[in-house]
């Protein structure tokens, strides 16, 4: 994700780029003082920042999912 440093809005972007270009493309976005992360980093900061203990039961889950299965 894609960030810019300074005070103006942020906007998150992600892209797809070929291995072959990463280096150009980080070495771009350290110029402009941009901030970015990999789809692993994105993840592994949502895992690390996860809340240790869910309020759910689970029955309470297992309700979700079978409202959810047989809506339809």
């Amino acid at each position: 994700m894609a960030t810019i440093a300074r005070n103006a809005a942020t906007q998150g972007v992600y892209i797809n780029v070929p291995k072959i270009d990463w280096p150009l493309l980080r070495e771009l976005i350290r110029k402009f003082g941009w901030e970015a992360e990999t789809r692993e980093q994105l993840l592994d900061r949502f895992i690390n920042n996860r809340p240790s203990n869910a309020d759910l039961s689970e029955e309470d889950i297992m309700n979700e999912v079978k409202a959810l299965r047989y809506s339809k």
